[in-house]
């Protein structure tokens, strides 16, 4: 190849994509704007917070960011350049939760303005003010049970399984686990979830609305009432000749349920006079596949304060001390 014809294929690889830049820069993506509202828990407007949206531009390496904060009646508006994937959203202010706007992924472009629609839509936010957060036992849990068809009691303050399996103390959980397993695809598994005292238990709840968009999603104190035991995990994936389907009576990808507990009641005279209260983050999980025996996982959070039904999280103060990253939930 000669020196002239080298240079006419730079020359012509600098003009191809000087066009492709000039193309970039002339064409124009969709714009977006939306308007964000924030509340309180109350259904105030929350003037003076923070919003963060960002809007992602596929033309662009760094998506366009536009900060500011809610006027009188909690209101910021915004707009910009937008793909499909729609508006991030971040909210902040002192004193309360961080939290979210419930923007939707766009879908219908009015071609005439060449804008997403809906244009100019209000999407309502609520902040969730920091109550009362204390020190609690908290751990995002992965072990395999140490033996099957046997009750193995699980000590939360410790996060251990009880000796001798570990260096648990007092049961808080009890796990009895059987497997049946044949291979990958055709297996059965099932751990009976139970306590040792009576008026322990467990409640299913469903995080309530308001904090459906915030970083505090529970409610903050656990009921009185309503424990029952015990509680049965299962699941089964059968031989594919089979032509059954997998039976799993849980959903790690659900972040709308989870599980209100009370353990170590003592009650006299019918009355309850010593309790512990906690609360289970999503479901409580099994597999076998990768475990003699089978994994177990589920988050837990439990307040050592006897009676004490507050499970609102300093998330600054666990009191089980030197976990690791996976161990260590984020959300209070």
């Amino acid at each position: 190849m000669t020196m002239k014809t080298r240079i006419l294929i730079c020359l012509g690889a600098l003009l191809a994509v000087a066009a492709v830049d000039s193309v970039k820069n002339h064409l124009e993506i969709p714009k977006a704007k939306v308007n964000v509202k924030v509340m309180d828990e109350q259904g105030n407007p929350v003037p003076g917070a923070g919003v963060s949206l960002v809007f992602k531009n596929p033309l662009t390496a760094t998506p366009m960011q536009v900060k500011g904060i809610t006027n009188a009646e909690g209101c910021f508006s915004a707009e910009g350049g937008a793909d499909a994937a729609g508006i991030g959203c971040d909210i902040q202010k002192e004193g309360y939760y961080r939290g979210t706007a419930p923007i939707p992924v766009f879908h219908d472009i009015d071609a005439t303005l060449n804008r997403w629609t809906p244009w100019n839509e209000t999407y309502t936010s609520v902040l969730r003010l920091v109550g009362n957060p204390v020190a609690l036992y908290v751990k995002s849990e992965k072990t395999s049970i140490p033996v099957l068809d046997r009750p193995c009691g699980y000590d939360m303050e410790k996060g251990d399984w009880v000796a001798p399996q570990g260096k648990g103390i007092k049961a808080d959980l009890v796990f009895t686990v059987h497997r049946d397993f044949k291979d990958w695809l055709d297996f059965t598994v099932e751990a009976q979830v139970s306590f040792p005292q009576p008026l322990d238990g467990l409640v299913q709840f469903t995080p309530p609305a308001v904090g459906q968009h915030s970083i505090f999603r529970w409610e903050r104190f656990a009921p009185e009432i309503g424990f029952s035991a015990p509680h049965l995990v299962r699941f089964a994936n059968h031989d594919p000749r089979s032509g059954k389907a997998s039976e799993i009576t849980f959903d790690t990808a659900k972040r709308d349920r989870g599980y209100f507990f009370r353990v170590r009641t003592v009650a006299q005279n019918g009355q309850i006079v010593s309790a512990n209260y906690g609360k289970i983050y999503g479901d409580i999980a099994i597999d076998p596949r990768e475990s003699k025996t089978c994994w177990i996982s589920f988050t837990y959070y439990l307040n050592p304060a006897s009676l004490d039904r507050n499970l609102e999280w300093d998330t600054k103060h666990n009191l089980i001390q030197g976990l690791s990253w996976e161990q260590t939930p984020r959300e209070p």
